[in-house]
């Protein structure tokens, strides 16, 4: 694992840090530090070795800075060269020169694009899908959805009252928690802050909460709480946790939660073997994975999260394209089961988004008669 920890950023770093290097060597001769001398080299190492230990991390901010700094300059070749071939004016010229060696494009791009990130990040917007269903048995009922807060990243507790009470306006009959409401940087007291208002939305049929990723505490050596606290505070709360189990939230109605992928789970079709098939099946399950065997062993909707369809641009569409991803955000129909992954209320690492946005579902599912 720590081979892979070295191996892996290093096969990245590695040609791109040479590419750094170059252009903070083009950087430094517009302070008169001319190039192939001591001096400029070992300025240019210093500052490309600072850079790359900072985005060491590539999951990190900084390697997130870094990449796009990178990709902005890859484009300014670009165009450096298409003025080379076409603009002849030498002032021009010398100013398209300056711009090219200062790399200022990139980093205006630079602040612009974070600064829309961060703004985008925080404008939570309310999601709504109007499902029509053929399930006799079922009736019509609105679920709410909260997924990936990750709770302290990008809000605190007066943000979420402020989210809470806006889906207490909403009259949900259901409340879906569909994992990464917390994760391994969420303190103690942020948790039990967000547990007791997450509990203060009444439901008809009551809030259930699946374990997400990170909610196991799995990328620290040093959580906070346990697994066992989180499920504790939870409960005490009112919140049903469902790990690989399925109760009935009404005669009509059942809920099922998965663990989460990243653990050991039970196949499927042995959770839903037991559960009432002409009763409305609700999966929650964090990761939208195995989509046509979650139709086929019996679910009529699927609430999923995890992807945060894709915090930074364009990694969701990467994920879709090479097939990482099932479904990247959204709502479509498998069959008789709509399956609607939620972009997330929140972010994970850093209060960057830079894809997709940030939300909260609101579902009414209507059966038709």
């Amino acid at each position: 694992m720590t081979g892979m920890f070295l191996l892996f950023p290093a096969l990245i770093w590695g040609p791109l840090g040479i590419y750094l290097y170059h252009i903070v060597v083009r950087f430094f001769t517009l302070l008169r530090i001319r190039e192939k001398t001591a001096v400029s080299r070992v300025l240019s190492l210093a500052v490309t070795l600072f850079c790359v230990s900072r985005g060491w991390m590539l999951y990190g901010l900084g390697a997130v800075v870094l990449l796009h700094f990178l990709a902005f300059s890859a484009g300014m070749e670009i165009i450096w060269r298409i003025v080379q071939k076409r603009i002849h004016r030498k002032k021009v010229r010398k100013a398209w020169y300056i711009i090219y060696r200062s790399s200022a494009v990139c980093f205006i791009l630079l602040a612009v694009i974070f600064a829309y990130g961060a703004y985008n990040m925080r404008d939570v917007r309310r999601t709504h899908y109007d499902l029509t269903v053929e399930k006799p048995a079922a009736r019509d009922f609105r679920a709410v959805q909260i997924s990936d807060l990750h709770m302290g990243t990008t809000m605190g507790a007066d943000k979420l009252k402020e989210y809470c009470d806006k889906i207490k306006n909403e009259n949900p009959d259901l409340l879906a928690l569909t994992g990464d409401i917390f994760d391994e940087n969420t303190t103690r007291k942020e948790m039990q802050a967000a547990a007791r208002l997450l509990g203060g939305i009444k439901t008809k049929y009551g809030a259930y909460y699946i374990f997400g990723n990170h909610d196991y505490n799995l990328y620290t050596d040093h959580p906070y709480y346990t697994q066992k606290e989180l499920k504790q505070t939870l409960e005490k709360e009112g919140i049903h946790v469902l790990e690989d189990s399925v109760v009935k939230a009404a005669d009509w109605l059942t809920v099922a939660g998965r663990t989460d992928a990243s653990m050991e789970r039970k196949e499927i079709g042995d959770l839903l073997s037991k559960a009432d098939r002409d009763s409305f099946i609700l999966l929650l399950d964090h990761q939208p994975k195995g989509l046509k065997a979650n139709q086929s062993a019996g679910a009529d909707l699927q609430l999923s999260g995890h992807t945060h369809a894709g915090q930074i641009w364009p990694t969701g569409q990467m994920g879709s394209l090479w097939g990482i991803t099932e479904l990247n955000y959204g709502c479509r129909q498998d069959g008789s089961c709509h399956v609607i992954v939620s972009s997330g209320i929140g972010g994970w690492g850093y209060a960057i988004r830079t894809g997709g946005h940030s939300e909260y579902v609101a579902v009414d599912v209507h059966v038709r008669s």
